[in-house]
């Protein structure tokens, strides 16, 4: 299904989270100038000029509409495999320096990068001397994985149908992937299965504080159409639950959060309204990265 996002929709819905989140703590300045720009939206005219200022969101017009489709995650990868190691995406600059925190503690053994994606994780392990094996769904992200990093094995499968024996890993990596799967215990069960005991899994997902606030993995394809893979909310206790059935102890918990550096990322908002992006986002948490043992 497609959906034609109006630019309005998500201005005015930055703005509100914006007066939400300084409905106590900001200043009465701060809000006077969020609604003055809420009325600015809803009463753009015609050239879309939201703020009277021809060249700051002027170029935007405020009906102006983006069509944007779901797509399932390995047609999604497929479609964004080309671009997605390309520098900008705030997530992927959250995540990665956590989950690598992580890695790095851990002596080199045999490993897996489960939801594999380019291989960006798979070649932190191999530079720190794992043995390293990779797996994804999607072709077009495995080819470039194979090309990043050669001396892994990668092998196309489904994360909840891992092509390995029992406790065939020391240490198990998924990045930014369990949350695109609706029901997390099977998947789970599945990572641990290929754990040894005594083994690590270290797992990041979209934080579920955006997921509910509607944030999902978007992506342009090569034909320049928008589409997103969605992200599914489950809380912590989703995955707290998840990780105790599967047999696994969480040791660690850490939540990265936006900063005002990154705003420019949202870029159709921070163009049209940078102070209400900064206000609505910035302090937020972004990622969950979870490290768990095996025992």
């Amino acid at each position: 299904m497609e959906r034609h996002v109006r630019l309005s929709e998500l201005l005015i819905g930055t703005e509100g989270l914006a007066l939400l989140r300084s409905l106590y703590d900001g200043s009465d300045e701060d809000a006077a100038a969020r609604l003055d720009e809420v009325r600015a939206i809803l009463n753009a005219d015609g050239d879309g000029d939201v703020d009277g200022d021809a060249d700051g969101v002027g170029d935007h017009a405020h009906d102006a509409t983006e069509p944007i489709a779901e797509a399932d995650p390995r047609a999604g990868y497929a479609a964004w495999s080309a671009s997605y190691d390309e520098p900008g995406n705030p997530i992927v600059a959250l995540e990665q320096p956590a989950v690598w925190g992580l890695i790095d503690e851990l002596p080199a053994g045999r490993a897996l990068d489960a939801a594999c994606g380019t291989g960006r994780h798979a070649a932190r392990l191999a530079t720190l001397g794992h043995d390293v094996d990779g797996v994804d769904l999607t072709p077009e992200m495995l080819a470039i994985a194979r090309v990043n990093v050669p001396g892994a094995g990668f092998r196309e499968a489904d994360l909840r149908a891992i092509p390995s024996g029992d406790a065939a890993y020391q240490l198990v990596v998924c990045g930014l992937a369990l949350a695109h799967v609706p029901e997390l215990a099977a998947a789970v069960a599945e990572l641990s299965r290929v754990l040894a005991s005594g083994g690590r899994l270290i797992v990041s997902v979209l934080h579920p504080f955006l997921a509910m606030l509607g944030w999902q993995a978007p992506f342009t394809g090569a034909d320049g159409r928008r589409g997103f893979v969605r992200e599914y909310a489950h809380t912590h206790a989703d995955y707290l639950v998840a990780l105790r059935a599967a047999g696994l102890t969480l040791e660690q918990l850490i939540e990265p959060r936006l900063s005002a550096t990154q705003m420019p990322a949202k870029r159709r908002a921070s163009r049209a309204i940078p102070d209400a992006t900064v206000q609505a986002y910035a302090g937020l948490p972004a990622v969950l990265v979870l490290g768990a043992v095996k025992p």
